[in-house]
């Protein structure tokens, strides 16, 4: 799997289509909960954001000033574009575990029915299921 290819290096062209092809399925079947414990819909987007922040760590700001009380911080994630091949890796792989296994985070659903592009990317042959029919 070319996905898993590791090192210090900037992620791959393959490790970006993985990511987006594996966020893509999250975002189109799953929902995130709010703090409150309200479901969020997220885009391919938000879910890659959501993923990266995870793997490189959230960047803690001051918030802005609007003259009406306390400033408070703005909490960022981390692009993905800024993943080394090691870290797009690790990311990759917590996004399909997440997509197999969401009640471990407190979703209610079912596990993520992968799309062919990240079946294939897996090294999964969904071909394999229409044999000895």
């Amino acid at each position: 799997m070319e996905w898993k290819e590791r090192g210090d290096e900037p992620m791959t062209a393959k490790q970006k289509r993985m990511l987006n092809a594996v966020c893509g399925c999250i975002a189109d079947q799953l929902h995130w909960l709010a703090a409150d414990g309200t479901r969020v819909t997220f885009g391919k987007d938000d879910w890659r954001h959501l993923f990266s922040g995870i793997i490189l760590g959230p960047r803690f700001l001051r918030g802005w000033d609007h003259g009406t009380g306390p400033v408070g911080f703005i909490i960022l994630g981390r692009s993905s574009l800024d993943m080394s091949k090691t870290q797009a890796c690790e990311a990759i792989t917590m996004a399909l575990h997440f997509g197999d296994h969401p009640e471990e985070q407190g979703i209610d659903s079912k596990p993520v029915r992968w799309s062919r592009k990240v079946l294939l990317g897996t090294d999964w042959n969904p071909e394999l299921l229409n044999e000895g029919e």
